[in-house]
């Protein structure tokens, strides 16, 4: 997740240290270069992260949601790069063994509430923000999305609320599905499904085919018990009801996608352009890769170059560190402990400018 936390202008990141139960900090110099900061301590197997401004305080706070802790946990940012975390730091209950999250206003009061998964038990948990930084509830439990995973939120329909689009992960071959939320502006939704290919891990939305109305890309596979060998990349189409029609599925063969791609328009072409970590298979650099696949503009994707960063990337987000105006990746490398951050030239190439640990010792 990017942003700038120590408001000095420059984009900062922070990034989920799952095992060790902190987030951590890493402050931007500007040039693609990183410092750790600090850490900051959440529950068990933290997973989702999302930075927003939860108590109208003017600075950037972050909430997460843990695993095996089953709760969400809010860090109140003090603009310098610190979060208050007084003990214990707010938590708010939650079910199923959360792993995504969304922080956005669901309910139009202009607030920011949480949106998490809860794949134990199939279904999406709304808690509605204060404005103060709390989540005190009644909490909306929607029911019936299947076994939720990867997901985001947009207006699908153009009525002006916020809907969601979230990936299915059941591990029944052929019944993956992605379920789409269309979202009343007061918490609730009605849904419908779509399907995906199988064990789908993340999930994006954006205009493809630049008219104006949203389209979904889906991406996995998430590991499996025997392997996956089904890694891929799909879009789909909208129609601006909700509605979704499959354009393109990508098979990658071998390989895994544990956390989220990202989608830019990498090569300024004025089209959606894909970036996406792949964990093994086979292939030299097939444990250590983005792979990027350059939009047409129609909802078609072609392969593009495949960059080399660290063991096991888990997600990756774009976003421009160095100001100069072209989109930079920056991924994590879960078996390393460190963030690569690579710097785009405008024409869909990327240079590594630094490899950062989040969990040496704080200088």
């Amino acid at each position: 997740m990017a942003g700038d936390f120590n408001q000095d202008g420059i984009m900062d990141l922070v990034v989920n240290c799952t095992g060790f139960e902190v987030v951590a900090i890493l402050l931007g110099d500007g040039l693609g270069g990183f410092t750790l900061a600090g850490h900051f301590p959440v529950d068990t197997l933290t997973k989702g992260l999302q930075a927003g401004d939860v108590n109208r305080g003017g600075h950037l706070d972050l909430v997460n949601c843990a695993n095996w802790g089953y709760d969400e946990t809010v860090l109140l940012g003090d603009g310098l790069g610190s979060f208050h975390v007084a003990a214990p730091p707010t938590e708010i209950d939650g079910d199923g063994e959360p792993v995504r999250m969304l922080l956005r206003d669901f309910n139009n009061d202009g607030l920011l509430d949480i949106a998490v998964n809860a794949p134990d038990d199939s279904k999406i948990v709304l808690y509605f923000g204060d404005g103060r930084g709390n989540f005190p509830g009644p909490d909306i439990e929607i029911e019936d999305v299947l076994q939720p995973y990867g997901m985001d939120a947009a207006d699908l329909n153009g009525d002006g609320n916020l809907d969601m689009v979230v990936g299915g992960i059941t591990r029944v071959a052929g019944a993956c599905v992605a379920t789409v939320m269309l979202g009343d502006g007061a918490g609730g939704f009605t849904l419908s499904t779509f399907s995906v290919d199988d064990l789908p891990a993340s999930v994006k939305i954006g205009d493809l085919n630049n008219d104006g109305i949203p389209d979904v890309v889906v991406a996995g596979a998430l590991p499996s018990g025997a392997g996956s060998a089904g890694n891929f990349v799909t879009t789909y189409l909208g129609n601006g009801r909700g509605v979704f029609a499959l354009t393109q599925d990508i098979q990658l063969g071998t390989g895994n996608l544990k956390g989220d791609i990202a989608l830019g328009d990498f090569d300024e072409d004025g089209n959606l352009d894909v970036a996406s970590p792949k964990t093994g298979g086979g292939g030299t650099g097939h444990s250590t890769s983005i792979l990027l696949f350059f939009g047409d503009g129609h909802g078609h994707l072609s392969t593009g170059p495949v960059l080399t960063v660290g063991q096991e990337p888990h997600t990756v987000i774009a976003v421009d560190v160095n100001h100069d105006g072209h989109l930079d990746l920056a991924n994590s490398d879960r078996t390393d402990g460190t963030v690569t951050v690579q710097l785009g030239d405008g024409n869909g190439n990327f240079t590594v400018s630094s490899t950062t640990s989040v969990l040496s010792p704080v200088p």
